[in-house]
């Protein structure tokens, strides 16, 4: 028995020890963590502060979120406060660990808690706006577990809303979210789910299920852009209208990632793809709409320095703005011309700064804008890819002679690379027989002359530029098109 009671005891007073550790650690923890969130998001203007209250085994924190006028610029910031009220303010209570009691056994460093109302983070207009149509409010439930290995586990859900106006229900279900963030390196990943929203109104019922919206941030350039891979989806929309002979149904997906390129360059990626069933229903005189319809775009080669050098382009273009902003507000006329004095300095600044991210934006054989779409209908599929390099030298000299070169010498500074494959049953989606007609004609005059293909009902070409050299299907029409091409550009100046 003494032995049980020695184990007993002895558990306990590391259990109360480590309680007390965790006591005395967890202001400083959280403070550095608040610091390394507010350099990372500084460049955005969004400022974290807390107070933190702590005993042996729990703290309050009350956490203010807001945005730095300085940063987003005065103008932006007095439109904020017509709709938010500023600070943000969120009040966690945290229980200290090893150990958690509170709605079910836990281990951990700290557990926060908070809810907050939707509301409480409204101006007081747009508030009575909210509350006249959700009179119950919204209340938005977060739970924060910080593991000992300085992982911060989140969980979020909300109240269900039900809204009606002027004959019209909405009900959204519980919104509900879940991540894993990485308090030292701020990586990690976070999803939120919307599982349905619905309207009914006379002659019309809606349905949206499956929205989500997941994110995955696996690294960071520069110590301030998050990099990584997402996904936005919407499962199903279905639309039931009295109108309509049957339902119109869509679905949605977005997927986006950004990475690191070798040398710290950044790349950028989307791609969307969008399916429909009876979208032809709400305008019959169109030859039709686009069962799916894929689209891609990819850019590459942006530099560090670019990427830096347009942050100070809406530094001072915010600056300007601001300027301008006094000027137009200010009564006194004598200020007034100082205004004017200040936005006219502020204007040359941002043009400067403009100019130098000009420069920095196209770096040789490495900057490069990729896209491509395809379209499917009635068994048939048409797509179409283009990539534009740029191969020329660094810009330099005054904003307008950088535009004006890349204007009159694209032959100079462009790589392309194009492919065309269209099937001649999608000439049907154009708005009329006329301009189905004229796009047959013009797709026909194109393979006439050896520009296009047209073999099993589809139109087809594969174009490659690069400077002095260009070939269609394979074919160098360098000394047949480039001469017209030139002549053409130079009368353009």
């Amino acid at each position: 028995m003494k032995r049980i009671m020695t184990v007993v005891g002895v558990l306990v007073l590391g259990w109360l020890g480590a309680t007390a550790y965790i006591s005395s650690t967890f202001k400083s923890e959280f403070e550095q963590y608040l610091q390394r969130v507010n350099t990372l998001y500084a460049s955005q203007g969004v400022q974290y502060k807390a107070e933190v209250e702590s005993s042996l085994f729990t703290s309050d924190v009350k956490l203010e979120i807001d945005f730095d006028a300085e940063h987003i610029g005065k103008a932006a910031a007095d439109i904020y406060v017509e709709f938010i009220k500023l600070p943000i303010k969120v009040a966690y209570q945290v229980e200290h660990g090893p150990i958690f009691y509170r709605d079910g056994l836990g281990i951990g460093f700290a557990k926060f808690t908070a809810q907050m109302k939707a509301s409480e983070m409204l101006a007081e207009k747009s508030k009575e706006e909210l509350l006249k149509v959700i009179p119950e409010d919204v209340t938005l439930y977060l739970t924060e577990v910080l593991c000992f290995d300085k992982q911060l586990k989140i969980a979020l859900y909300s109240s269900a809303v039900t809204a009606e106006e002027n004959g019209a229900k909405v009900e959204i279900a519980p919104l509900t979210g879940s991540g894993v963030i990485d308090t030292e390196t701020l990586l990690g990943s976070f999803g939120i789910t919307l599982p349905k929203i619905s309207l009914e109104r006379e002659g019309i019922n809606a349905v949206m299920t499956g929205t989500t919206l997941h994110m995955d941030m696996k690294d960071m350039l520069g110590g301030k852009y998050l990099l990584g891979d997402g996904q936005f989806k919407i499962a199903k929309v279905r639309v039931e209208q009295k109108e309509l002979s049957n339902p119109v149904e869509m679905d949605f997906t977005m997927d986006f990632k950004t990475g690191r390129e070798e040398g710290d360059y950044l790349m950028a990626d989307i791609a969307m793809q969008f399916n429909q069933k009876g979208l032809e229903q709400l305008d019959p005189t169109t030859g039709g709409v686009a069962e799916q319809v894929n689209f891609s775009m990819k850019l590459q080669g942006i530099s560090m320095d670019a990427l830096q050098k347009f942050e100070e382009v809406n530094r001072k273009q915010l600056e300007m703005t601001d300027m301008m902003y006094g000027m137009m507000t200010e009564t006194d006329p004598a200020k007034a011309e100082a205004a004017l004095k200040r936005a006219e300095t502020a204007q040359e600044d941002f043009m400067n700064a403009t100019t130098e991210a000009f420069k920095a934006l196209l770096v040789k054989e490495r900057t490069k804008v990729s896209a491509a779409m395809d379209l499917t209908k009635d068994d048939a599929k048409s797509s179409m890819s283009l990539s534009i390099g740029y191969v020329g030298e660094a810009l330099n000299g005054s904003l307008e002679e950088m535009v004006a070169y890349l204007q009159r010498k694209p032959l100079e500074y462009l790589a392309l690379d194009a492919d065309l494959d269209f099937n001649e049953k999608h000439l049907a989606l154009n708005p009329s027989p006329e301009a189905q007609q004229q796009a047959k004609m013009g797709f026909d005059m194109a393979v006439m002359q050896g520009m296009m293909n047209f073999e099993n009902g589809v139109y087809s070409t594969k174009l490659e530029y690069k400077p002095k050299v260009l070939k269609i299907n394979g074919q160098d029409k360098s000394q047949e098109i480039l001469p017209m091409l030139e002549m053409s550009l130079a009368q353009g100046r």
